[in-house]
């Protein structure tokens, strides 16, 4: 049982209200923030040692200029089911430190890089979960009977051996992902309508054994829009886009590894302060294993994201979101999301 909707999201947008007027006497202003999707993806221990690709927008980095962001994801995990035939507990936090490079290479080309840190421990937020659904008054779905700060991903089928068995706290570093951009429209320097096509190489530089990667190559293909002019006068800008993932066969539970995913993701940010925007993001994608009744492997997964950015510079931005499983067990129960970008 999952935080009601619309009661998570005034929690989100009180929390986030509260520490941008708390920050905002330091601030710089700036009168032209470009406003972007969160950087996030799905962090489920057996979806995110694959290549989805986190949102991104429909404008491209310009000619000359470098993106540098560092995107830090902690995912609190907890879900599990058991039938006659399958058994599954997925007990632990994940997080994920991404060092995410794009570069400019010409008036419609982007090239890029993300090289991420990618962590498994028992973690720290099960007390303050807890906690909260206990204020709340919200049903805490099996966590009190399961020992706080445990780590246990684990899947078995058939009553044979563990298919997954992963409960050693570890950090290191991830698959790397090399990536390309070109602007199909919007490049124009007066345009707030754009249209990117973007994609992408996952390389199998990770540790599968550690879920740090899959132990295969992916590929992804995505359209990525975004709007600034229909709801201007509402200071209101749209994004969304969509793509499709090929997955070679990895080393995790391969037997049942999909080859083919679709991806997407919707939002919105209102930008009431020229420094400040408000968004609401949901990301979604397609099943990436088969042959299992349980929905953690083998279901569409769709996540709500709300948080804000707020412009530290004309050259620096902070990215904070608090997101969490719309399609329950599916994703974490809870991720914290904060990023922060330089341009130079």
């Amino acid at each position: 049982m999952k935080v009601p909707l619309l009661k998570f999201i005034y929690i989100a947008i009180a929390t986030s209200l509260v520490f941008f007027l708390l920050i905002s006497p330091t601030l710089a202003f700036s009168k032209d923030m470009m406003i972007s999707p969160f950087f996030t993806r799905n962090l489920s221990p057996v979806v995110q040692i694959f290549g989805l690709p986190p949102a991104e927008g429909g404008f491209i980095v310009p000619q000359g200029q470098t993106n540098l962001r560092l995107a830090l994801e902690i995912a609190n995990n907890f879900t599990s089911n058991e039938s006659s035939s399958e058994s599954i507990i997925l007990d632990g936090e994940t997080s994920r430190l991404a060092f995410s490079l794009r570069y400019g290479l010409g008036q419609r080309w982007e090239a890029g890089v993300d090289l991420p840190v990618v962590s498994h421990n028992g973690g720290i937020f099960d007390g303050f979960i807890e906690n909260w659904h206990d204020f709340f008054g919200l049903p805490q779905g099996g966590r009190e009977g399961t020992p706080r700060g445990r780590l246990d991903y684990r899947y078995n089928q058939n009553g044979g051996g563990a298919e997954l068995n992963f409960s050693d706290s570890g950090t290191g570093f991830g698959d790397v992902v090399f990536l390309l951009a070109y602007q199909l429209s919007g490049y124009e320097s007066e345009s707030q309508r754009s249209l990117a096509v973007r994609g992408g190489v996952k390389l199998p530089s990770g540790n599968a054994d550690n879920l740090r990667g899959s132990g295969g190559t992916d590929l992804h293909l995505r359209l990525a829009a975004t709007d600034a002019e229909s709801l201007k006068i509402y200071d209101i800008t749209l994004f969304a886009s969509a793509g499709l993932m090929w997955l070679s066969r990895g080393d995790v539970l391969s037997d049942k590894q999909r080859q083919w995913v679709g991806f997407g993701s919707v939002g919105l940010g209102w930008s009431p302060l020229p420094w400040l925007a408000f968004k609401i993001q949901a990301d979604g994608h397609t099943a990436f294993f088969n042959n299992s009744q349980f929905e953690q492997l083998d279901s569409a997964s769709a996540q709500l994201g709300v948080g804000g950015t707020v412009q530290l510079s004309d050259k620096d931005t902070l990215d904070l979101c608090v997101s969490e499983d719309i399609v329950v067990d599916t994703a974490p129960d809870v991720n914290f999301h904060v990023a922060l970008t330089h341009k130079f």
